[in-house]
């Protein structure tokens, strides 16, 4: 028959064992939480940079008459 010290032992190691995987669990939830935050505010960013590209170079594709030189040239 097992010693009842032994089993307190083992009992008390998987209790801590589990506290510091519930713990482990927690941090790596915040991490993903956050590192999703910074996913769709890249996203926003991005979406915002390519929206003023595409504004950028429809302008540029769009010739200025001021900026035409006179046919005798």
């Amino acid at each position: 028959m097992p010693n009842p010290d032994d089993r307190d032992a083992r009992i008390t190691e998987l209790e801590s064992r589990v506290t510091q995987q519930d713990h482990a669990l927690l941090e790596l939830s915040d991490e993903v939480y956050r590192q999703q935050r910074q996913i769709a505010a890249l996203e926003e960013q991005l979406k915002l940079l390519r929206t003023q590209f595409e504004s950028s170079t429809a302008r540029e594709a769009t010739p200025d008459s001021g900026d035409e030189l006179p046919p005798h040239y």
